[in-house]
């Protein structure tokens, strides 16, 4: 079956991934246009478009994918349906409507709709999170489902290694989907909407760590919001990114009598005190420097972390 493909982050690469190894034909590829990105403000090509290239496929980038125009020139290649993983652009009408459109969500619907559904789910201490195969309508995230995989989250999964492994099951499951439907044997059903949750995009508020909230709560934040945005501390002036923690089994003595928010160093290690628990800080960066060890960071900041 012909089909076009729309995604732009690295999740959209794995399911495009996916749907190249695949018996379908992927007739065109539309991804977001080129961004400024890094230092030097150059224009970025998205992860789906460096593999499109790659696989010498047929890339597009317009602004909006709602119009006529596309929906035409789709349906010109012969395409069946448009598949979509992370595009980032809302489908409208007349796109659809006029040709069948389906998405790969990551989470397993209707619990998590909306934006950062990775994010808030390991923030949440979920155990299992998963993707759903849906038709796209126009109200977010509501359409009936063909098709849901489960994926654990384990203590060591950040959001990073969720994305992989979402990115891979929703890509195998989207090719099986699309199967089906090539045979004439699968019709989606509709969502429970008594079942649905909706959550927003990450804020500010969610980013900065506050220490009086427990240490496995502060885990997963750190966990959720790495290793692409990440969370951060202001201390003595200086804004710290975390970006992997360790729930501390065992911790110094003195870290008994301390207030949260409080700092103990023992050696070459760093922990804070929360409300509850104590978290020791394994990965950091100050802002405007790389990534660090706890070690190397207390090397140069020992006295800033000690006047805290």
């Amino acid at each position: 079956m012909k089909i076009a493909f729309a995604g732009t982050p690295k999740f959209g690469a794995l399911v495009l991934g996916a749907l190249l190894g695949s018996r379908h034909e992927v007739a065109l590829v539309f991804t977001q246009p080129d961004r400024p990105a890094g230092r030097g403000l150059g224009l970025k090509m998205s992860p789906v478009k460096e593999l499109a290239l790659k696989e010498s496929l047929r890339v597009e980038q317009p602004e909006k994918i709602s119009t006529p125009e596309w929906v035409g020139e789709m349906k010109s290649l012969g395409v069946k349906v448009l598949t979509v993983a992370a595009f980032g652009q809302i489908l409208r009408a007349p796109l659809l409507g006029g040709i069948p459109c389906i998405n790969v969500h990551a989470s397993r619907l209707p619990k998590y709709r909306g934006a950062a559904p990775i994010e808030r789910a390991i923030m949440a201490g979920e155990r299992n999170t998963g993707v759903t195969i849906m038709d796209i309508t126009p109200a977010l995230d509501t359409g009936p489902i063909y098709l849901q995989r489960v994926v654990p989250i384990t203590e060591e999964d950040d959001a990073g290694s969720i994305y992989e492994k979402l990115g891979r099951t929703g890509g195998e499951a989207l090719a099986e989907v699309l199967d089906a439907i090539e045979a004439g044997g699968m019709e989606p059903e509709p969502q429970d909407e008594s079942a649905a949750t909706y959550i927003e995009k990450i804020t500010a508020a969610d980013m900065e760590i506050s220490f009086k909230r427990p240490a496995w709560k502060i885990a997963a934040q750190v966990r959720a919001l790495s290793p692409h945005i990440g969370a951060f501390i202001k201390v003595g002036g200086l804004r710290l990114k975390v970006w992997k923690v360790m729930v501390a089994e065992s911790a110094p003595a003195c870290a008994a009598t301390a207030a949260p928010g409080e700092f103990v160093i023992e050696g070459e290690r760093l922990f804070a005190v929360c409300g509850t628990g104590i978290l020791e800080l394994v990965e950091v960066q100050p802002q405007g420097k790389r990534h660090m060890s706890a070690a190397e960071f207390l090397r140069g900041y020992r006295k800033t972390i000690e006047a805290a």
